[in-house]
């Protein structure tokens, strides 16, 4: 009997440490001096139905960063984000327009040469984030610098001036301290282990639409230092500035984050929005589908 107890409790102890082990503890903690490739990828489908008559648009966007974790404390871990690459392309039934940092357009529009002449400026473009352990995003500084010098580089022509406006929505300071904190705010308060799971909620301003995303993680399984996270999102768009209306959807998908430095190395995500807005006195439905993927890769 003593040799089953001295058996069970040996059991039980090794049980305890296997559930121990099985916990992992995520934060946002790269090595000081650490270099990453970090590469985006997403691809948009517009519907839009005014008045019965339907207009398909596409936009695709790829762009490549060089992130340098440039100062580490207990507080805040301090990164240089520089610009490697820059593709864009627009496609509707009216009209096509792309620029690529890696290949030339054959046979470039002028809304070809404008898009190159202000993309093309963003490569080799340093900007600054600070990032706390949880990954908070604190500040982003350097993209307001950079959009001004691409607007007034643009001031002569009064089509790019409405195009630098548009691209500084997209690339401001604020709106690239809300896209890491998409990409970095992700870890859960506690230690978690398999099928637990966890909530973070997400406000943020894109093309003049207020959005909220409440999203929903799912710790499947570590492997390897690996962590795979099942991903789900309920999204509101509301429509500001000179519209009004709602879009409402979801997103999910996977991500597999490193343990050790908390990074998510790669992301794979689909989004399905829809709903209408009212501008200039019509109402125009939309649905939106995008196909979103990121890689993080540590390299010399």
């Amino acid at each position: 009997m003593k040799i089953k107890r001295i058996v069970l409790t040996s059991l039980l102890l090794v049980l305890g440490l296997t559930i121990s082990l099985a916990q992992v503890k995520l934060s946002f903690n790269p090595e000081k001096g650490a270099k990453y490739e970090y590469q985006t990828e997403m691809i948009q489908n517009i519907l839009q139905s005014v008045m019965g008559q339907d207009m398909q648009m596409e936009t695709e966007m790829n762009i490549g960063y060089l992130m340098e974790i440039m100062d580490k404390t207990p507080q805040e871990i301090q990164m240089q984000v520089t610009y490697k690459n820059v593709a864009y392309i627009f496609a509707s039934p009216m009209m096509k327009m792309g620029y690529d940092s890696k290949q030339a357009v054959e046979n470039p529009s002028e809304m070809d040469k404008l898009l190159e002449k202000m993309f093309s400026n963003l490569i080799g473009q340093p900007v600054t984030v600070h990032v706390t352990p949880d990954g908070s995003v604190k500040s982003v500084t350097g993209m307001d610098a950079i959009t001004d010098n691409i607007l007034q580089a643009s001031s002569a022509d009064p089509f790019a001036l409405q195009m630098g406006a548009v691209m500084r929505q997209q690339f401001s300071d604020q709106a690239m301290k809300s896209s890491f904190e998409q990409l970095f705010k992700i870890y859960p308060t506690n230690a978690v282990k398999a099928g637990e799971s966890w909530n973070m909620d997400n406000t943020m301003t894109i093309n003049n639409m207020n959005t909220t995303s409440k999203t929903k993680y799912t710790l499947k399984e570590v492997s390897k230092n690996m962590a795979t996270i099942g991903v789900t999102s309920d999204i509101e768009m509301n429509a500001s500035v000179d519209m009004q209306g709602k879009l409402t959807g979801a997103q999910s998908g996977t991500m597999i984050v490193d343990t050790r430095t908390g990074l998510p190395v790669t992301s794979d995500m689909s989004q399905n929005i829809k709903g209408t807005v009212t501008a200039q006195g019509f109402d125009v439905q939309m649905e939106l589908t995008a196909k979103m993927k990121s890689t993080i890769k540590e390299t010399k």
